[in-house]
């Protein structure tokens, strides 16, 4: 008893081409690298049986047809091998980046979290070089604790510390405090070149995209990406 070889692919009616999906059909059918595999496979077969046999299809375009599924075959394979290799790479740098707990990054910000003891390395990130900068260092109602002489600085980063001390050599009480830096660039115009303060990591957790977020004792949550410079 012979067997339709399309049986089992939908075709185009146009009584229902516009009603909308029924919710328990399933629609998925055909989506999958082997659904459409053996669609394929069922189309060739219908067109061979079908052909005219005074004019029977060319072989080459169906080695062709062929070729171009295992090409698209192939493509899906490697695709799902690589976004296995990829999870794996974020999970190896997941742990890596672990391994930096109590290590200090140097990021980009201008609030100084001072504990009351422990000298803070700070930075001053120049598109250009500067002259004559300056870092002043305020704290929480804007008032100046003291300021750093840096004089002439390269483009790039320049690393310095504050001690936690004001003008007057006394060690300030542990609190919120924050840098401002300025400086002259070869025309004489007022520069402000980027801040930048390091704190040590306190822990870190895996962000939506796989990359680490890295979160500091100041209480800042950064992404690894966005660290400039590690001191420790």
């Amino acid at each position: 008893m012979a067997t339709n070889p399309l049986s089992g692919i939908r075709v185009y009616d146009p009584a229902t081409a516009n009603k909308p999906a029924d919710a328990t059909t399933n629609s998925t059918t055909g989506g999958t690298a082997a659904e459409q595999t053996q669609n394929f496979l069922k189309l060739l077969i219908a067109q061979i049986q079908n052909q005219d046999p005074m004019s029977p299809m060319d072989a080459s375009t169906m080695t062709s047809q062929m070729s171009q599924l295992n090409m698209v075959s192939s493509m899906g394979n490697m695709n799902t091998s690589m976004t296995a290799m990829l999870a794996q790479m974020q999970s190896v740098n997941f742990m890596n980046q672990a391994a930096l707990i109590g290590h200090s990054p140097v990021v980009a910000g201008n609030g100084i979290a001072f504990d009351g003891t422990n000298q803070v390395m700070l930075g001053a990130n120049a598109t250009n070089p500067l002259k004559s900068v300056v870092a002043t260092i305020t704290d929480a109602s804007g008032n100046v604790v003291n300021s750093v002489d840096l004089g002439n600085v390269n483009a790039g980063m320049t690393n310095f510390v504050w001690n936690g001390k004001d003008a007057n050599g006394n060690t300030v009480s542990a609190g919120m405090y924050y840098l401002n830096l300025s400086g002259k660039n070869a025309d004489n115009a007022t520069e402000n070149p980027t801040a930048y303060v390091a704190s040590a990591v306190a822990s870190v957790t895996k962000g939506s995209n796989g990359d680490a977020v890295l979160n500091l004792l100041d209480g800042r949550t950064v992404n690894s990406s966005d660290v400039q410079q590690w001191i420790s």
